[in-house]
């Protein structure tokens, strides 16, 4: 079943419209002549979503924002998948372990372990970058699968024993830039499954379950302690998944 709605604000710029499926709540505004559209919504899950607001200073700019993990079903176990990506398309890729670091003014750090690999070694050597995503199903079944890393392929190796060969990806990419501006409310996370948390000189730094949507630069909090990410190191394997979660000071 498919449910949609349109929202519509009349504006001296003219109208704005935001077509939104299954919404729950939505709200959309168009105030005058310098201002700018806002628009909000809240829904179960987001297919889809647009907004138009036409004006002589420019196209209008919308950032949505959808956490979506309150609708995971807690239950059902999360895997981790690699996409290489390469000039003939995408191949699909098993991992048996994967790390990577995201951070802010440091380059970004990404290695994923596959098994069995003999089967993919073509693929992975025509791939110039490897993406790592989550998935997970919702209390309805549906499947969600959300991008955790990405990274250009500059390192490549085989390792071949008496049954099977493993092959290991890395690669570096760029820092993540930070704005000077402190982060809106509306990225905050509460850390998930704290282990350990450390405060000293270099701030705070907490062990924890992995969170899909904590990125450098959102706040985090966790014990009482609340403070802006400026890195992640995730490390995923067969029997286990946490990362770090810290600030620089």
């Amino acid at each position: 079943m498919s449910l949609g709605a349109d929202a519509m604000a009349a504006a001296a710029l003219g109208g704005s419209a935001e077509p939104a499926a299954l919404p729950i709540f939505g709200y959309a505004a168009a105030p005058g002549l310098l201002g700018a559209p806002a628009i909000r919504a809240r829904n179960g899950l987001l297919i889809s979503a647009s907004a138009v607001a036409p004006s002589p200073l420019g196209a209008a700019g919308v950032l949505g924002i959808n956490d979506f993990t309150a609708l995971l079903d807690p239950e059902r176990p999360d895997r981790y998948v690699m996409d290489l990506i390469g000039p003939g398309g995408t191949v699909r890729a098993p991992i048996s372990s994967w790390q990577a670091t995201i951070q802010d003014g440091r380059a970004n750090f990404v290695q994923c372990v596959v098994p069995a690999a003999t089967p993919y070694m073509s693929a992975i050597n025509a791939a110039t970058s490897v993406v790592v995503s989550r998935r997970s199903q919702t209390r309805a079944g549906e499947w969600i699968e959300y991008e955790m890393a990405r990274a250009p392929v500059q390192t490549t190796s085989y390792d071949r024993g008496p049954y099977r060969g493993t092959a290991t990806i890395s690669g570096y990419t760029a820092a993540v830039e930070l704005s000077e501006v402190e982060p809106p409310a509306r990225y905050d996370r509460a850390l998930p499954g704290v282990r350990s948390i450390s405060v000293g000189g270099g701030g705070v730094r907490a062990r924890c379950a992995i969170d899909w949507l904590l990125r450098p630069g959102h706040r985090a909090s966790a014990d009482g302690e609340t403070f802006v990410v400026s890195y992640i190191n995730y490390y995923v394997n067969a029997n286990d998944s946490y990362c770090d979660v810290g600030e620089r000071v």
